[in-house]
């Protein structure tokens, strides 16, 4: 049997001092993580709030100039195909009925798109505008 010696600290309040620095750290870890993770939920919810920003910005932009030229050889080839199933180039009205189509063409494709100009057509828009000029019929207007 061990006597306690008076002079050595006693070793009950030792263990029970470390223990309560332990739960102390415990406790300020936990203030860590918590406040860890609310930072992780802020940033989250910020970065949604940021990405859907950036999708309204991108429907809302309008085509590029490269788009609109793109657009505008097409609807001029498209018209002058139109106009050679009808008419010989050689003929006095081809001119005239090439301007009727591109005119029909630019009508039908900015009421379309509900813009007043084609260069205002979205650019998320773009390749429908293409499908749209490629596969346009003047019959399915009459």
């Amino acid at each position: 049997m061990t006597l306690i010696n008076p002079s050595q600290p006693d070793f009950l309040s030792l263990v029970e001092r470390q223990m309560q620095l332990t739960e102390a750290q415990g406790m300020a870890i936990r203030g860590l993580v918590d406040g860890i993770r609310q930072m992780q939920m802020d940033v989250t919810e910020k970065v949604e709030e940021v990405q859907m920003m950036v999708q309204e910005v991108r429907d809302s932009v309008t085509l590029t100039d490269a788009e609109c030229f793109q657009l505008q050889t097409l609807v001029h080839k498209k018209s002058n195909s139109l106009t050679k199933d009808r008419y010989q180039e050689s003929d006095g009205k081809f001119k005239d009925t090439v301007g009727r189509y591109r005119r029909l063409v630019w009508s039908k494709l900015k009421s379309r798109f509900e813009v007043v100009k084609y260069s205002h057509i979205r650019r998320i828009d773009f390749d429908d505008a293409i499908e749209f000029v490629r596969d346009f019929r003047p019959e399915d207007y009459i």
